[in-house]
């Protein structure tokens, strides 16, 4: 799972609990705030009736006697004030719930009760207030509540998927620009990732400096194997003389001539292996032009022509089947040849016998797909990462390994900017896929 997703889910998770701790929690707070309003309001209307007592006097509201009662209940017995006299005082303002019978039904309120002296008596003054509008309050700010909830949840998930981007980006940079596809170390980029992040500026730092150091590391290592190939070959070709000579004057005797051709095959060998690097070493450096324009149709043709005879002598039948054909523009035609003999050659090396070899070229999407396949020994999947590797010994069941062929199959294509693919299933065969990046059908 990406960084992104997992800072998005906890943002996300950690938001959802907190809003079911709020669901939970709302009607309370809401019960209570709307319980407050109402005794705020009976509390305003408890002080207006006192002024209006002291205005216009008690007589307005008791026009009989001075024990009479005094109740005024609204037409829809949503509220209700009582003024009546009594003896008994209560210190401070009350508030309860309780039930009220009028007109013969029972309504549930929430009273406010309090007692007030005017003209020397005491009078108790009740206001009360249906609790049925009490829990419509109660109600409607639920309904807000959970609404303005809901929109916030929607509204900060928006942002914090936003920021987490917004924070994320010079790490997906960095891993776009300077990690993914980086073939090698001399066309990796160096540019600083703009960001104002600590942990991202030294992330992109080390990775800078690393990469420097293998790119270093990696023109050492390719001078050095130029310069030893160029040193090489000359010893070399002073022994095969020399050894050849021997022979052809014909004053040896035959088991010293024996083991004179023995060597002449183990120099042979190593020039081989010298040429191979010095190859991969001009590749490297970048010493072969790339002016050819070159059918790929054409190239397995002359592939197959070339190497016709090898087909013959293992009984393996070969084909190309291209459905259709591309056109290599700007290319090297002798280091595409190379590459595409190693893999074929490569396909006769581990075929069995009376195995099959095709040669295949298709459009997939504006990719063209060079495929060489076989009917082969395959490669087991522990070894495959290791194929493309100099000097590797891969096949334990054979005196020869993958040695050179494929490394230069690598370089070739990297030179090229051809990807490489290995599919392949023991004992069944390998296909080698060769994908060339958007190509121009139309063009071709």
């Amino acid at each position: 799972m990406k960084l992104r997703t997992k800072l998005s889910l906890y943002s996300t998770l950690s938001k959802l609990i907190v809003l079911v701790a709020f669901i939970i929690i709302v009607p309370l707070i809401v019960s209570i705030v709307s319980t407050q309003h109402t005794d705020n309001r009976l509390q305003n209307m408890k002080d207006k009736v006192i002024k209006l007592v002291d205005k216009v006097g008690i007589k307005e509201f008791l026009q009989e006697e001075e024990d009479s009662v005094y109740a005024d209940y609204n037409i829809l017995k949503e509220e209700y004030i009582v003024i009546e006299a009594t003896e008994k005082v209560i210190p401070a303002v009350q508030f309860e719930n309780t039930e009220r019978v009028w007109e013969g039904g029972t309504v549930n309120y929430r009273v406010l009760n309090v007692t007030f002296i005017y003209g020397g008596h005491l009078y108790l003054l009740e206001i009360g207030k249906s609790l049925v509008l009490v829990k419509e309050l109660n109600g409607v700010l639920q309904k807000v509540a959970f609404f303005v909830l809901i929109i916030s949840f929607a509204i900060t998930i928006l942002l914090n998927v936003g920021y987490s981007n917004y924070l994320l980006r010079p790490f997906h940079m960095i891993i776009e620009k300077k990690l993914k596809n980086v073939y090698h170390p001399e066309k990796f980029n160096f540019e600083t990732i703009p960001t104002t992040t600590s942990d991202f500026i030294y992330l992109d730092q080390t990775i800078n400096e690393m990469m420097r150091k293998i790119r270093d590391a990696f023109s050492r290592e390719k001078e050095f194997i130029s310069n030893v190939s160029h040193e090489l070959m000359t010893p070399i070709s002073v022994l095969q003389t020399r050894f050849e000579n021997m022979l052809a004057e014909g004053r040896l005797d035959e088991e010293t001539s024996l083991k004179i051709i023995e060597s002449l095959k183990t120099l042979n060998r190593l020039k081989k292996i010298t040429n191979t690097l010095l190859l991969i070493s001009r590749i490297e450096n970048e010493q072969y032009l790339k002016n050819d324009n070159l059918s790929l149709k054409s190239l397995a043709e002359e592939v197959f022509s070339e190497i016709e005879e090898r087909f013959t002598e293992k009984n393996i039948e070969a084909s190309i089947r291209f459905k259709d054909d591309f056109i290599f523009r700007s290319c090297n035609h002798d280091l595409l040849f190379t590459l595409l003999f190693n893999l074929v050659n490569n396909a006769i090396k581990y075929n069995k016998e009376n195995g099959k070899i095709f040669v295949n070229g298709y459009y997939s999407g504006n990719n063209f797909v060079l495929e060489v396949e076989d009917t082969g020994i395959g490669i087991p999947l522990e070894q495959r990462s290791h194929i493309f590797s100099r000097f590797k010994r891969l096949n334990s069941n054979s005196t020869e390994g993958y040695g050179l062929g494929l490394p230069i199959v690598q370089t070739i294509a990297e030179f090229h900017d051809i990807q490489v693919f290995v599919n392949s299933e023991p004992g069944k065969g390998s296909i080698f896929k060769l994908i060339i990046s958007n190509t121009d059908k139309n063009n071709s």
